[in-house]
């Protein structure tokens, strides 16, 4: 019963922009790998409702203000990792995983291989704007996907560096205006 009533909220609830969208523009479906050891412990899906319910409360920092206001939705997945998973496996497993997730339209714009982790960050742009920006990173802990949605002017991006860890190093508001 208890399920039953958590899908019946959960439906209730994608349809009203409590959750994020997948027909969003800047919407990327990320399959987390399957194997042994593999445990979601998190997993958040906020929509433009909450968005701008917490874009109404932000008074202190006008950019953090405006790009809360152009998001639509805001996915992150947190899977831990128990020492029993293969990491050579599960690395090759997310680099296919990326491949197939992201197509022609998204950019790669960050890609770091290390001995121990990957980082890859996407963006999708369209007419000067971002409508998304995806981050899979892998190490020994954890893997962790992100997925923010919206169309997003360059001139706010540097508030993400409070969303997305690493972000305050890019150089993303020099993405090209077409």
């Amino acid at each position: 019963m208890k399920i039953l009533t958590l899908l019946l909220v959960t439906t209730l609830l994608a349809g009203c922009g409590v959750t994020a969208s997948s027909r969003n523009p800047g919407y990327v479906q990320f399959d987390t790998p399957k194997q042994e050891g593999l445990k979601t412990d998190t997993s958040i899906s906020l929509g433009p409702r909450l968005l701008q319910f917490a874009a109404r409360h932000v008074d202190d920092d006008p950019e953090t203000k405006a790009l809360l206001q152009s998001l639509e939705g805001v996915r992150v997945s947190v899977t831990h990792l128990s020492e029993s998973v293969d990491h050579e496996v599960l690395r090759d497993q997310v680099g296919i995983a990326t491949a197939k997730a992201f197509d022609e339209r998204w950019s790669p714009i960050v890609r770091v291989v290390e001995d121990d982790s990957r980082v890859h960050i996407f963006v999708k742009e369209q007419e000067g704007l971002l409508l998304g920006v995806a981050v899979v990173a892998v190490n020994h802990e954890e893997l962790l996907f992100v997925n923010i949605m919206g169309e997003m002017a360059a001139e706010n991006l540097s508030a993400l560096s409070s969303v997305v860890p690493g972000a305050d190093t890019l150089a993303l508001s020099t993405i090209s205006r077409e």
